[in-house]
């Protein structure tokens, strides 16, 4: 091409001014590079589009973000933590994160206060460690014991064995000025903030939670990258020393591939777009995928004669293709449904292009301005005899054994695509770091100690503060209790019922709407995590699912299972029956499976089951009835708090009341009737203050006689099921109360015709939480891998096909690229453990295909400009070379501290040396059924003419 000649004499004639005008933009890039920001937002790496990634954001609107960073606190020993110094500590640490305006508030048993009953109808909020820690270790050791006793707390905030204690860190997501704050930036604000504080002596903070494990992995890469990078382009830089055998042809490349990331740096600075935890790779990247334009140039130059001329016509148009190439593999990343994916694949293509036109600007420039001196003709011939030599005779032989070649490539090819079921696609965030990191300590200890710092949301829809709504609610978790790898679960039923039993003596729900928003009202009171628990219209609910520590696995398992329990149990319409025979079977039944999950012992359904079916026995009378004497007589007879119409009718009015008990017929309603029935007709002037009257007495009688309506049934429900702990003791109590009330409380399926106050009682279920976006963000890498490939391979075939104007030239030149990929991803289904798909692993295939296909281009360049012989002696030098650059830069990145990026470097490593070792063993034998024809001008225009 006439202007390829010109430009080449251009370069010659004129460096100096391509060399200003590199500078030039040098220099504005650098003024652009100066201000770049960094994005450490990971929601920006979830699919928008996912309903997943919806029903979370949604969520999240609701309830406030759900970024909830966990600090553990652990002590050489089970009292140590209890002491003055391990108390006092923990009451500096937590107020010091509260004073943080990157965290919103944190529960901490020393500044947590517990809602027990002031002894005169109210409620008084007793803290958990007096405001002025003692000294006496008796007065210590009764604080632990206080802290230990709660079920409720221990396997929460406070270990079982009294050693170790979490502070739940609720950060903020929004400014005071309303600027979002990352969740990565406030954990590294608290994280630093706890750090600052000295523990006592033999103490242990452990950070854990998503926020903490999203920022060690976020700054663990950065790290890896800053730490590693002068290795990565120290050792290419040695590598091309040796290669090319000059210093200079060493720093001409550095430097080409320094302002290549510098111009693209620039770029991304002009146009605003921050870097990414993916694009904060871009330069270790580039460095060394980028210098090979620089090297093919320089091989030639130094390998023919040192023609400056001569090396960009012989080597421009192959330059132009492979960086055309790599362009389409990155691009196709374009069709990637995460926001960094996509950004990083423009600036990667454009990177490349820079680095490419560098190549062919500044190299060329230099060169003219500092030659360098020819490669020796003794050099070239030792050369010749040690390497080019043998390289032509590995042609030589692949092509002599030409079927034997194809067919082992072919059985290799077979092989590892029969692993690529295999491959495991996993985004867990834990999976980052090894095992003895700081990050994988902290979670066993959560997992062993605190049940985990996963969790799974499950949202209910629904009037929280109906009673019918809630009790279903509380249902619900039960059945949760029982799904094998759940390891806890929290919700606002199970704090609502905390609070009953401080005020009332009894673990279990509120039957009437206002108390239950009035003991909401206690509980927030109590401690503002409440608001990660119920929304503020108490319009919804969150029921938090831990699941340990995070294991893929058993995400998959859990979520359909949850939702599908869900589905059959709670989706529909909570409302309240009456006892009556036709819904006892259903009900008993529910109650039945509950008690069982539970009890974690499934197979003995059936059996408590018979046990619920059981009549109230006759020797339950006499306790209920002193019970109801007791009350009536102190309440009503000593105290007056209704005055009877005539004292002597106490009997028949308890007798009334045993006599609905025993028959399991005694609710609100029925109380007031028999009450009406005996009380002055004074009583009954004032309705409002009556009523209020009989709600206490009410409570009263119920609260003295459930112990004794229960006793029998809970007592043969624990021959049945055999040991139970404090809190499956309690709770299974309360499912037996829920069994003898006069009312029960159901869930009717969407479907079914319900009454209009019914229609309030609706329950939606959207499970959510970091697993499932984690599931999303899986699914997004799988089928992203497909949609590049099915983009780049495309691109790249047509830039082939038109270039060698030639199908079959097309397809031969990308064989080598596809076994590459076989060979890669087969090692990643051979060894799933170490080697998961991840988003860095999900670049493999654009790059191999972009990237990898280089080779192949070049030596079908050499090839088509003459034969087999001096395809391999012009290009099998220079493809070896950049083979040994590209292995030895990424390799380093195996010393990476974060997993996905050491696996990263690791694989590109693997994935273009075997690029180069299939494309110098396929080729020679593929080409014997190409046969261009070399005595006319190539189907490209040719840079000779």
């Amino acid at each position: 091409m006439v202007q390829v000649n010109a430009y080449a004499a251009f370069v010659t004639k004129r460096p100096l001014v391509l060399l200003g005008l590199v500078a030039l933009v040098s220099a504005g890039a650098l003024t652009q590079v100066v201000g770049i920001g960094y994005d450490d937002d990971v929601v920006r790496f979830l699919p928008a589009e996912d309903p997943e990634v919806q029903a979370f954001t949604a969520m999240t609107e609701r309830f406030g973000a759900m970024e909830v960073a966990l600090i553990g606190v652990e002590a050489p020993d089970g009292h140590a933590l209890y002491g003055d110094r391990g108390l006092g500590y923990l009451r500096a640490l937590t107020r010091r994160l509260v004073q943080l305006p990157e965290v919103a508030h944190v529960t901490s048993l020393t500044e947590l206060a517990i809602i027990e009953s002031d002894g005169q109808g109210g409620a008084a909020h007793v803290a958990l460690v007096p405001p002025e820690i003692p000294r006496d270790p008796e007065a210590l050791a009764a604080i632990r014991a206080r802290v230990l006793e709660k079920d409720y707390l221990t396997g929460l905030i406070a270990s079982a064995d009294g050693s170790a204690a979490v502070l739940v860190t609720q950060l903020v997501t929004h400014g005071p000025d309303g600027r979002a704050v990352s969740a990565k930036h406030a954990a590294e604000v608290a994280k630093l903030a706890a750090l600052e504080l000295a523990p006592p002596p033999g103490f242990t903070l452990h950070f854990g939670g998503a926020p903490f494990i999203a920022e060690a992995a976020a700054n663990g890469s950065q790290d890896d990258l800053r730490r590693l990078a002068p290795f990565v382009i120290g050792i290419t830089l040695f590598l091309v020393i040796l290669s090319l055998g000059s210093f200079w042809a060493a720093l001409y490349t550095v430097l080409t591939v320094a302002l290549a990331i510098l111009c693209t740096l620039g770029l991304m600075g002009a146009l605003g777009k921050p870097l990414t935890l993916v694009s904060s790779s871009l330069p270790v990247v580039l460095a060394a995928l980028g210098s090979a334009y620089a090297v093919h140039v320089l091989v030639w130059y130094r390998e023919h004669g040192a023609d400056v001329r001569h090396a960009i016509v012989h080597m421009g148009w192959p330059v132009i293709v492979t960086a055309l190439t790599t362009v389409a593999g990155f691009l196709s990343f374009l069709v990637m449904d995460l926001a960094p994916m996509r950004e990083f694949g423009w600036q990667m293509a454009a990177g490349s292009a820079i680095a490419a036109a560098l190549a062919l600007t500044l190299v060329p420039a230099l060169l003219a301005l500092k030659p360098l001196t020819p490669r020796p003709a003794s050099t070239r011939a030792a050369a010749a005899t040690r390497i080019d030599r043998a390289l032509v005779s590995l042609a030589h032989a692949t092509r002599a054994r030409r079927w034997s070649v194809l067919v082992t490539a072919a059985a290799v090819a077979a092989f590892f695509a029969l692993q690529l079921p295999n491959v495991d696609t996993r985004m867990d965030t834990a999976a980052f770091f090894a095992e003895d990191s700081a990050p994988a300590r902290a979670d066993r200890l959560l997992a062993d100690r605190f049940g985990g710092s996963v969790f799974l949301q499950v949202l209910i829809d629904g009037d929280v503060r109906d009673p019918a709504v809630l009790h279903r609610l509380a249902a619900f978790e039960d059945r949760l209790s029982g799904v094998v790898g759940v390891t806890r679960t929290e919700s606002i039923a199970g704090v609502l019922a905390v609070v009953h039993e401080g005020l009332k003596g009894e673990r279990r729900l509120s039957r009437s709407a206002a108390e239950i928003e009035q003991l909401g009202f206690l509980a927030a009171k109590s401690d503002p995590a409440v608001s990660l628990l119920v929304d503020e219209r108490w319009r919804g609910a969150l029921i938090q699912v831990g699941l340990g520590g995070f294991d893929t696995g058993v995400v998959e398992r859990i979520t359909p299972e949850v939702r599908e329990l869900a589905r059959r149990h709670l989706v529909g319409y909570a409302r309240p029956v009456e006892r009556a025979e036709r819904h006892r079977a259903r009900v008993l039944g529910d109650a039945a499976e509950r008690i069982a999950a539970l009890a974690k012992n499934p197979d003995k359904a059936a059996a408590v089951e018979a046990v619920l079916a059981r009549a109230l026995p006759e020797s339950a009378r006499a306790p209920i009835a002193k019970a109801v004497d007791d009350v009536i007589k102190t309440e009503i007879v000593e105290d007056e708090m209704v005055v009877l119409a005539n004292p002597d009718n106490a009997p028949l009015l308890a007798r009334a009341l045993i006599d609905d008990a025993m028959a399991l017929a005694l609710d609100r309603a029925r109380f007031e009737a028999h009450l009406k029935r005996y009380v002055a007709a004074s009583e009954l002037e004032d309705a409002d203050a009556f009523s209020r009257s009989a709600g206490y007495l009410f409570t009263q009688v119920e609260l003295a006689t459930a112990p004794a309506l229960r006793r029998d049934l809970v007592a043969a429900i624990g021959e049945v099921l055999g040991p139970l702990d404090r809190r499956q003791a309690l709770r299974i109590a309360a499912i037996a109360d829920e069994i003898l009330q006069p009312a029960w409380y159901v869930s009717e399926p969407p479907g079914s015709l319900v009454s209009g106050e019914d229609l309030a009682r609706k329950v939606e279920v959207t499970v959510t939480g970091q697993p499932v976006l984690q599931q999303a963000m899986t699914r997004s890498v799988q089928h992203n891998q497909v949609h590049s490939v099915a983009t780049s391979l495309p691109l790249v075939l047509l830039i082939l096909v038109l270039v060698f104007r030639s199908v079959r030239a097309a397809l031969i030149g990308i064989l080598p690229a596809g076994l590459t990929l076989l060979v890669t991803f087969g090692l990643m289904g051979l060894f799933p453990e170490a080697l998961p798909m991840d988003i860095a692993a999900s670049m493999l295939a654009s790059i191999a295909l972009g990237v990898g296909i280089d080779y192949a281009i070049h030596f079908l360049w050499r090839y088509r400009r003459g034969d087999l012989d001096k395809a391999m002696l012009t290009t099998g030098r220079s493809i070896v070379i950049n083979a040994l650059e590209i292995t030895g830069g990424f390799i380093v990145l195996a010393w990476a501290s974060i997993a996905p990026v050491s696996r990263f470097g690791l694989l590109i490593a693997e994935t273009l040396f075997v690029a180069a070792l299939a494309t110098l063993v396929l080729l020679p034998p593929l080409l014997t059924w190409w046969n261009p024809h070399r005595s006319r001008p190539p189907a490209t225009p040719s840079l000779e003419t």
